[in-house]
């Protein structure tokens, strides 16, 4: 900063008050300062922000009854991919939306056996994963897929996808 000139000074001390504006030592030493404080600003926004999604996202679970460390964990298990700021925006501006995230991490939570164990397709309507025509045309799209929500972890063999399709 030792070879800036005065005129780049000015530019940056544009917007100061008083003699910070116009006495060039005072607003060389506030230039120098504003810019060690938007340093540090640009380090902390990130924190900050996290913080305050973490804070609209621990409000709309505490709505619908479950804590923030239990709506994250079924949230995981889930295998839904949403970060923090898409959670926040959802629990602010779409709290439909945001209910069927949390009304699923509540079936996740509520499971003993987790959907992405090996389970048939009898298996799961017995224990309630799924329940009715619709849903069952979802879990077997997800069994062909091999989805951890709705499947196994696992590709099937051929013999295995024909038997679900027969719906033995």
């Amino acid at each position: 900063m030792a070879n800036w000139s005065l005129k780049k000074y000015l530019e940056l001390a544009k917007g100061f008050q008083g003699r910070a504006r116009n006495t060039s030592k005072i607003m060389m030493n506030r230039v120098q300062k504003s810019l060690q404080y938007a340093y540090v600003s640009r380090r902390l926004r990130p924190r900050i922000l996290r913080r305050e999604w973490i804070q609209a996202i621990n409000a709309g679970v505490r709505e619908h009854r479950i804590s923030y460390s239990q709506f994250i964990f079924g949230l995981n298990h889930s295998n839904i991919q949403l970060d923090r700021k898409i959670l926040a925006n959802l629990a602010i501006n779409e709290p439909f939306s945001f209910k069927t995230v949390v009304d699923e991490v509540k079936i996740q939570n509520s499971m003993k056996e987790k959907p992405y164990d090996d389970v048939s397709l009898d298996q799961a309507y017995e224990k309630g994963l799924i329940a009715n025509n619709i849903s069952q045309t979802w879990f077997k799209r997800g069994i062909k897929e091999g989805h951890k929500l709705y499947g196994l972890k696992r590709e099937l063999t051929p013999e295995e996808l024909k038997k679900i399709e027969k719906g033995e």
